[in-house]
């Protein structure tokens, strides 16, 4: 007997209707900005195959929306993906204001330590067929996001001595020597 994976974990199959994920992303990032008070929309923003970041100050804390297909989820958050004591001294902060940042968005977020190396503050939404409409409905979410956290990030930052970072990835080992044939 074998087990199949359960249903919210099937990779939903594309739809004929459905559109490509760039198109999709291009939607979402044209849309932002209206849904964002003056104040947020500075924002810069880097796009991936199947995810788009925004930030503000620097690459390594960024919003984030990504799509997860294969996993039927489309995951919203604020990631920290600089050195390791960096991102643990941003999500220290963070979860001091816990309560006051789950009153400030539609649903629960989890803050958390991600890879051991990168932390983040997240929730997830349900995958569904990417159409022009959905594009609004997740900009929509994101900019909540970023309304809800970007002025607290900001008093953060002023009141803490957290120091930025650009590293956007955790080191690679490197080998030492060569190997012997």
């Amino acid at each position: 007997m074998t087990r199949s994976a359960p249903l919210w974990r099937q990779a939903p199959s594309p739809k004929r209707d459905e559109i490509q994920v760039s198109q999709f992303l291009g939607l979402l990032r044209e849309a932002l900005p209206s849904l964002l008070p003056p104040e947020l929309r500075s924002f810069q923003w880097r796009q991936q195959p199947a995810l788009m970041q925004v930030y503000y100050w620097y690459p390594a804390i960024h919003y984030e929306l990504w799509l997860q297909r294969q996993r039927g989820i489309v995951e919203v958050g604020l990631h920290f993906e600089g050195e390791k004591e960096h991102n643990h001294r941003w999500a220290e902060a963070l979860a001091q204001h816990m309560p006051l940042i789950q009153l400030s968005l539609p649903r629960p977020a989890d803050l958390e330590e991600w890879t051991g190396w990168w932390t983040r503050l997240h929730y997830v939404l349900p995958w569904e067929p990417l159409s022009p409409d959905l594009a609004h409905v997740y900009a929509s979410h994101l900019a909540g996001f970023i309304c809800a956290l970007q002025p607290l990030m900001e008093e953060l930052k002023a009141c803490t001595l957290i120091p930025p970072s650009r590293v956007t990835a955790p080191p690679r080992r490197r080998r030492r020597g060569r190997p012997t044939p």
